[in-house]
């Protein structure tokens, strides 16, 4: 299988801005460069990903980096700096980023089913079609982010903040979102959502569509289930 390089961003050894402090990482980063493909046009093949499944990237920063497809599973990345990097197609299932700032990073179609990101800062990235059901986001900041066809079923995102975020077919199903300001956000989201803070509140339908408007969010619709 090939993916498709995304030139512009860093992937040279000496675009890290500060390395992992473990040595079984920092070892793994630097294999990725090394079988990274001279031309930043050219294919990938899985071989030639990051494979970090499971290993600690504490303090590092690792933003702007082309991470395209990078195998991140069970991952430490608590505090990690992935701000502007590219981890298109990544995975990150379960792994921990609380604290983390990923901001205007390209999230697009990652599968981070089960992650931990309290705390994190997704400020405008894009998480289009991006998979995070069952994932803990709680006081997460997702101000702007793009949501289009994104999956957050069955996750908690109490009290993050959701100010101005791009919904479309955005899957909310069982999402916790109490104490979550949404000013501004806008279009469509799958629910019932669970609106309660203490508690359980399901909304769905018109009733969830008065909840969102309430809140300065007029412009997000809701498409209710069967």
């Amino acid at each position: 299988m090939g993916f498709l390089n995304h030139p512009g961003r860093g992937r040279s050894p000496s675009s890290v801005r500060r390395w992992p402090e473990d040595p079984a990482a920092h070892r793994a980063l630097s294999d990725y460069f090394e079988r990274l493909p001279a031309d930043p046009v050219a294919e990938q093949t899985t071989s030639s990903l990051l494979n970090g499944r499971g290993l600690d990237f504490t303090g590092s920063d690792l933003s702007g980096l082309d991470l395209l497809g990078a195998e991140l599973s069970e991952a430490t990345m608590n505090q990690v700096l992935l701000i502007g990097a590219d981890l298109y197609t990544g995975w990150l299932a379960g792994a921990r980023l609380r604290g983390a700032d990923l901001s205007g990073a390209d999230l697009r179609k990652v599968q981070g089913r089960g992650c931990d990101a309290r705390h994190a800062r997704l400020y405008q990235a894009d998480m289009q079609r991006a998979d995070f059901a069952h994932s803990d986001f709680r006081g997460a900041d997702l101000r702007g982010a793009l949501l289009q066809r994104a999956t957050f079923s069955g996750s908690d995102l109490r009290d993050a903040d959701l100010r101005e975020c791009v919904f479309a077919r955005t899957r909310l199903s069982g999402t916790r979102v109490g104490g979550c300001p949404v000013d501004a956000a806008s279009g469509l989201v799958v629910g019932p959502v669970d609106v309660g803070v203490d508690s359980p509140e399901l909304l769905d339908g018109p009733d969830l569509q008065v909840w969102f408007s309430s809140r300065g969010a007029p412009g997000v619709e809701v498409r209710q289930t069967a």
